[in-house]
């Protein structure tokens, strides 16, 4: 978590710390649970974040036998990621993990969870950025994936999880390219290579096997070149690099013994970040 982000958090917690806006009307001396989980329902849907967070608060520490509790205390991180913005998305992270602390076996634990994910992937950054918030957003997703592989935000977070690395992918994609078009051919295919056997096969693009085999024919490894213009070309026949890679086939191809590719690591689906 860098400076920006640190500040903003000390900044709100201190805020929230203090209690926050007072909100005299809701009372649970006078409103029963029911009530006031019911005025932070009608709060949240009308966004009015802060009363709603207020009738939670009320509900969690005052009712602690009441069926509404932990829905409150949920809805109470709920209430910072339907806010939204880094300050509200940190918040609510922090409100996620303290509902998996305290009701680790409830059946919303996994939708935390997920959530957590959810709250750094809504802070990812274009992929020519800083990473840091799609590597966080992959490991929660992963965590939905890896301690909740029968509940019903597996697929969602699966999903999520391919979008991280493809962001990731066209991360270091985007340096391998500078470095082919800057002429630093060996330091773009070692990128590359790494990028093939880091990501899963599913994420991989014909741009990165054109830079790599036109790198590679740069270097004079015309074998090596050669397998990689034929996989664009067995793979994404249809694909805007599929001329230039015919082209570059021909020009390497013509009877050089074919060299296998490197190869992706067994689990392709989460692969080490």
């Amino acid at each position: 978590m860098n400076k920006k982000y640190l500040l903003v958090l000390a900044a709100l917690l201190l805020v929230f710390g203090c209690g926050g806006p007072k909100h005299t009307d809701l009372d649970p001396n006078k409103q029963n649970d029911k009530e006031l989980f019911e005025t932070g329902e009608k709060e949240m849907k009308d966004g009015n974040y802060d009363k709603a967070r207020a009738a939670y608060k009320l509900v969690f520490d005052n009712f602690p036998k009441s069926d509404y509790r932990i829905l409150a205390k949920l809805n109470y991180a709920e209430s910072f990621y339907k806010q939204g913005g880094d300050a509200n998305w940190i918040l609510a992270i922090q409100e996620y993990q303290d509902f998996i602390t305290l009701f680790p076996f409830s059946p919303k634990a996994a939708y935390a969870q997920y959530q957590i994910g959810a709250c750094y992937y809504q802070m990812m950054e274009k992929p020519d950025r800083d990473q840091s918030n799609t590597r966080k957003a992959l490991d929660e997703f992963r965590k939905v994936i890896d301690g909740y592989p029968n509940g019903e935000y597996y697929k969602s977070a699966y999903d999520r999880l391919i979008e991280c690395y493809q962001k990731l992918a066209e991360h270091e994609f985007l340096i391998a390219r500078f470095y082919n078009r800057t002429g630093k051919h060996i330091a773009a295919v070692e990128r590359l290579k790494e990028l093939l056997k880091k990501y899963p096969e599913t994420v991989h693009t014909a741009e990165e096997y054109y830079y790599l085999a036109h790198s590679l024919e740069e270097l004079s490894q015309g074998p090596e070149s050669c397998v990689y213009y034929q996989k664009i070309l067995e793979k994404w026949p249809k694909s805007e690099y599929s001329g230039d890679a015919s082209q570059g086939a021909t020009r390497v191809c013509s009877g050089a013994p074919q060299t296998e590719p490197a190869q992706t690591e067994p689990s392709q689906t989460q692969p080490s970040n």
